[in-house]
């Protein structure tokens, strides 16, 4: 039985199929030629090893939670070119009131909370292992970062930015290389923004008071520029075999531009991330 570590409030469970489905995702942020040319070639040179992804499922009215973010921000201080964190707030927890009245959720977020096995606050997702059911609490999270680690990934990614203020325009540019025959399947690619620095209201068990109205979040799942689970970037890729997709994403002005991050994934059929990339827009 997974072990469960100070989970606040247990909302539903449910089994899931850990298999991605293919949905038809609206998509409009196809790279604008018009406007900005031929997007650059982007260059992979070698293997640098594989990165981390850390899903921490939170919520403002989730009492624990806080500590979760210490200990996701901590393994990230810790390798902080291959550890990325996204905070995904979601659940009845995370719905809003005149006590915690600003709403932090996205329908992204909402999508993978939907993929969870069980559901609570705060647990949380290690490059998917396992699938996008599964979920390890946050006692586990810093044992299950440290083997992920030490894996080996079939593809290296690099990732550029173009910021066009005038326009609001962020043009982001991703390419896989392969460097292994011992993959298959679909490969999907997704694109996810998270900005930090937001203030708010949020139970903070032990705190004093426990209602804090100036807690800092960071690394808030906002939103996507393909959808939550992404898009079909190459089938059954050979060593050699590449991809470069290119974008022009229209930025949301809620979202302060400086203190936002992108978070380039590769996911196979089943999920897993195969290997991630994130990248601060103000660096």
């Amino acid at each position: 039985m997974k072990r469960l570590f100070f989970i606040s409030t247990i909302i539903i469970a449910f089994t899931s199929c850990d298999e991605i489905d293919d949905p038809i995702i609206p998509f409009d942020g196809a790279y604008n030629t018009v406007l900005y040319g031929e997007p650059p070639v982007l260059t992979v040179s070698e293997q640098t090893g594989k990165n981390i992804l850390i899903e921490d499922f939170t919520a403002h009215q989730c009492g624990n939670c806080p500590q979760a973010a210490i200990i996701a921000d901590d393994i990230m201080f810790n390798d902080p070119e291959n550890v990325f964190v996204l905070a995904i707030h979601a659940g009845n927890l995370a719905i809003t009131n005149e006590d915690y009245p600003t709403n932090w959720t996205c329908e992204e977020g909402d999508v993978f909370w939907s993929q969870l096995d069980f559901q609570a606050n705060p647990i949380g997702r290690i490059n998917r292992i396992g699938g996008p059911g599964n979920f390890f609490s946050p006692g586990e999270w810093e044992d299950q970062v440290s083997s992920e680690i030490q894996k080996d990934t079939p593809i290296e990614l690099v990732l550029e930015t173009e910021w066009h203020p005038e326009a609001g325009h962020l043009n982001i540019h991703v390419r896989g290389l392969y460097f292994s025959n011992e993959v298959s399947g679909d490969h999907r690619l997704s694109i996810l923004i998270a900005e930090s620095h937001l203030i708010g209201h949020q139970l903070y068990y032990g705190n004093d008071p426990e209602q804090v109205t100036d807690y800092e979040f960071n690394h808030l799942l906002r939103g996507s520029v393909t959808g939550a689970n992404g898009l079909v970037a190459i089938s059954d890729p050979q060593e050699g075999d590449y991809f470069q997709e290119d974008y022009t994403f229209n930025w949301n002005d809620e979202w302060v531009f400086e203190n936002s991050s992108i978070i380039a994934i590769v996911s196979n059929e089943d999920g897993y991330v195969i290997n991630c990339l994130g990248k601060h827009l103000s660096e």
